[in-house]
Formats: C-alpha cells, structure tokens, sequence
C-alpha cells in the first residue's frame, strides 16, 4: 500500500540512529512509534506465526509464577518487553524488502566510521551506564557487539540480494564498507558469526570458493591495528572469564524456578547493578530464556526457531550467525536484531 513506501523507509532510517534515537525518559525509541503507525495502516493483514505464540504462551505463565514473587509493578514492566517482541514479530506480515535493510546496515557502518575516526574513546559513554571502549567502532548502536551482528546480517543479505555480475560490479563498495566496519569493531562474537554464516552457505549452496575468504578474514584479522586498550586485543582473557561467570549466574537464576522461570525480562530486579543496559539480559539469548521462562519457555523458543529455520535458505544463514553470536551476547533479545530477524521471515 502506498503509507507502507513511506513508513517502511522512514523506520529503518530512524533506526539507523540507534540509540540516539530513543526516546527520554522511556523504554521507548522512535522506531518504535513510526512500527506501531505501520502496523496500524496494515492492521487488516496482519496475523500472529503459531509458535511465537506458543513462546509468548509460556513467557506469560512464566510472569504469572512471578507475580506471587515480586511485585506487580515490576511484573508488569517486565512484560512490556513481551509486548514489543509480539509486536516486532507482527513484520512478518509485510514482506520487507531487503534493500531496507541492506541500507540500514550500510548507514551503521558509514556512522561507525565517522565515529571511529573522529570519536575513538568512547569511555565517557560509562558515566552513562554503558560499557567503556577505546579506539573500537560503536556506531550509534554505543557497542561494538551489538554493531558487529548488523553488520555481518547485512554482509549476508548483499551475498543473497545483491551479487556481482557483470552489470554491477560497484557492489563490492559495499562490501567493503561493511567489512572494514567490521573489522574496527574488534568484537570477536561477530568474526565468530561471520565464520558461522560463512560455513552455512559453503555447506547449504556448496560454494566451496568462500572457504578462501574465510582463510583472507581470518588472516587480516592478525593485521588489525593496535592503537591501545584491552578491547582490541584478540587475545584478551578478561572478557572470556567475564562470560563465563555470567552463564554461571544465568544458570543459578535457573535453579531457583527450573520449570517456568523467574518471568520473562525479570532479571533487572535480581541483579546487582538494575541501572545497567546490560541487567536485564544475560551474555547468552538461551541461557536467558532458560533462566526467565524456565524448561518450558527453551522448549516453546526452541520450536520458534526450528520453525524459522524451515522458512528459507537466507534464514538459515542469518540463524547459523545470530545463534553462534548470541552464545557472547543477548542478540536473539536486542530490539535491532529482532526488527532484522521478524524482517527476512519468508513465508
């Protein structure tokens, strides 16, 4: 319809600034608002995939068990984030182009860049709840993680969209944008994503050629520049001991309701640090969903993406990347993946 050629570039240009674009003083971002009036001009198209349901099903229980332990306002908070993973999920009804997309990821990396070049410390962004980082490439997503994944889902969907022919050779500026992007994010989730989505299409379409390029990454990654600070050491330990211990808490929130879960997004009430972009999440999406909806909430979002996985060839390959990653950070929860992940369902 002719508002959703308005609506649907206008979404993903205001989501191009990230977090500049959130809204003060709400859980909320622009993005969110010009979604809700898309959904809005479509409401008479739109219907719910089954097994997201299902999961929402047991999110619900899950918060319902909560209720008798914490109080209902923040029961209630938490499900807000329940709302807005249905609602993302209603893009699946509107077919959206890749070319939105492709642009969308192609503006973080251009914004990285301009960052990276004229803003490499980034540590005075920890007076502000986020994470310290130096001379690495946040975009305006403020973390080099986060950014990374945009980056690699992009690079997957010029792959599919827009392969070079002899008609566009101008293609590989593209790449090249998104893979010296890439490269100055220094985040290693994200090289392991690009490797998983690397293998994925060398096993599934048998293109055997990419395994050179993975071998040319995985060398010029040795050739990175070194300006200072820990993050951009490959090597670094801290941050894998850092993991390690958050799986051990991810799993000990578990042990308390094995079955059902604390309730779903409830995790900020029962961190140390509740004012934190990162307390209401754990640095594993499945670890997540198995401590705040118990076995029953991995069973029903693990059917969720069985069920994804069936859809078509560029889901599997966006799946293989956003899993490998999601085993380092909450990606499969990170409101700008889910737009992504809702946005490239086919069928």
């Amino acid at each position: 319809m002719r508002l959703n050629k308005i609506l649907v570039p206008l979404l993903f240009t205001a989501m191009a600034f990230g977090e500049l674009q959130r809204l003060p003083g709400l859980p909320l971002y622009l993005h969110d608002l010009i979604l809700a009036g898309l959904l809005v001009a479509n409401f008479r198209r739109l219907k719910f995939y089954r097994p997201i349901l299902w999961f929402s099903l047991a999110a619900v229980i899950s918060l319902i068990g909560a209720s008798f332990r914490m109080p209902l306002n923040q029961v209630l908070i938490g499900s807000l984030y329940l709302a807005r993973f249905l609602v993302y999920s209603l893009l699946i009804n509107l077919a959206i182009k890749p070319i939105y997309l492709i642009g969308y990821s192609s503006a973080i990396a251009g914004l990285g860049l301009v960052q990276y070049l004229s803003v490499p410390d980034t540590r005075w962004l920890f007076a502000l709840n986020w994470d310290e980082h130096y001379y690495r490439l946040l975009s305006t997503l403020f973390d080099p993680n986060f950014t990374g994944i945009i980056l690699v889902l992009g690079l997957v969907l010029i792959y599919f969209y827009l392969p070079v022919q002899a008609g566009r050779p101008k293609i590989w500026w593209l790449y090249g944008l998104h893979l010296a992007a890439l490269w100055l994010t220094y985040s290693r989730s994200s090289y392991l994503a690009l490797f998983a989505a690397v293998a994925a299409i060398i096993v599934l379409k048998k293109k055997f050629k990419l395994i050179l390029f993975a071998v040319i990454f995985a060398v010029s990654l040795l050739l990175l520049p070194r300006p200072g600070g820990e993050g951009v050491k490959l090597e670094r330990i801290m941050s894998v001991k850092q993991r390690l211990s958050n799986y051990q808490l991810g799993l000990e929130f578990w042990r308390q309701s094995p079955v059902f879960g604390l309730g779903f997004n409830t995790l900020r009430y029962f961190r140390d640090n509740p004012a934190s972009h990162s307390a209401s999440g754990l640095d594993s999406s499945l670890i997540f969903v198995l401590a705040t909806g118990g076995i029953v909430g991995l069973m029903a979002y693990l059917n969720l993406l069985r069920s994804l996985w069936q859809t078509s060839l560029v889901m599997k390959v966006t799946l293989a990347a956003l899993l490998v990653h999601s085993l380092f950070v909450n990606s499969l929860f990170y409101s700008f993946t889910l737009i992504w992940l809702w946005s490239v369902v086919d069928g």
